[in-house]
């Protein structure tokens, strides 16, 4: 669905409702428990982090991801922003070499495989030629190693207090900067000449689309473990294959989906490997 509000919107318009409209949901839903305070105080007593998980996520991890779609298809993209499992599987093996089970390196080598077969298959008569943008291929990559560094300290975060006023609090910090680019590009004055059924669009991307699967991911990592919820996250990017060949006529290719195996067989090897003291977290991306 973004790939087609990208049609009448630039990335960073459509960065600016998905965050903001994802901050409002939660907000809405906090406000209906009578949890309103607990944004308060977050955002009192943990400035600073929030700070950081807003930028992580809504600003860097959601503006990276967003723009990535404007040049990849959108089953490539959905593929490369949801690796951040295997980020995050590779930072535990960078940090604690000699002490990390030989399930999580074999893990992170099949999902670098899936990763090449993505990068380089979607011409299948070129196989092994960069035939995808490189600045989409760096952009949706940089989306999942933000998001692994979100996973990371946000766990911490969501331990302490409710997650979802957590999610709320911090995205402030992705709204604010994004709505600065979007004024100071010029591009705010364009969306009062959006048609009815591309403001449809941005309501389902921004609620339906960011918002719901933040409140469904924060609501599981406080019930079930990380591994547990990562089983969900591995059918995303099917779906998204599957709707992008339905709705925007993408080519579903033999590359891409080996890689799309490999990426989904290397991060449920990573989930399953004997745990460090740092999870290996699960992403919620869409």
């Amino acid at each position: 669905m973004s790939k087609l509000a990208l049609r009448e919107l630039s990335p960073f318009q459509l960065t600016l409702f998905r965050v903001l409209l994802a901050g409002l949901t939660l907000a809405v839903i906090l406000g209906m428990r009578g949890q309103m305070r607990e944004i308060q105080y977050e955002l009192r007593s943990r400035l600073g982090t929030m700070a950081v998980l807003g930028l992580l996520s809504f600003f860097l991890s959601s503006g990276s991801s967003t723009t990535a779609l404007a040049f990849l298809p959108a089953s490539v993209t959905s593929l490369l922003t949801n690796v951040s499992p295997l980020f995050v599987a590779l930072s535990l093996i960078l940090l604690h070499r000699g002490r990390v089970h030989l399930g999580m390196i074999s893990g992170v080598l099949v999902g670098l495989i899936g990763l090449v077969l993505v990068i380089f298959g979607e011409s299948p008569t070129s196989f092994g030629t960069l035939v995808l943008n490189p600045l989409g291929v760096g952009l949706a990559l940089m989306s999942s190693a933000t998001w692994a560094a979100y996973i990371v300290l946000g766990q911490r975060a969501m331990r302490k207090s409710n997650p979802q006023a957590v999610v709320v609090a911090s995205s402030l910090f992705g709204t604010i900067p994004w709505l600065l680019i979007t004024v100071f590009s010029g591009a705010l004055p364009g969306l009062s000449h959006l048609p009815f059924s591309e403001w449809l669009l941005i309501l389902y991307v921004g609620i339906v689309g960011t918002g719901i699967p933040y409140l469904l991911w924060t609501a599981a990592l406080t019930r079930l473990s990380a591994a547990t919820v990562a089983v969900f996250q591995y059918t995303v990017p099917f779906w998204a294959i599957i709707f992008a060949a339905v709705l925007l006529g993408e080519s579903i290719t033999l590359p891409l989906v080996l890689g799309g195996l490999g990426i989904v067989a290397g991060i449920a090897i990573t989930q399953r490997a004997p745990k460090l003291p740092e999870k290996v977290g699960a992403s919620s991306r869409t």
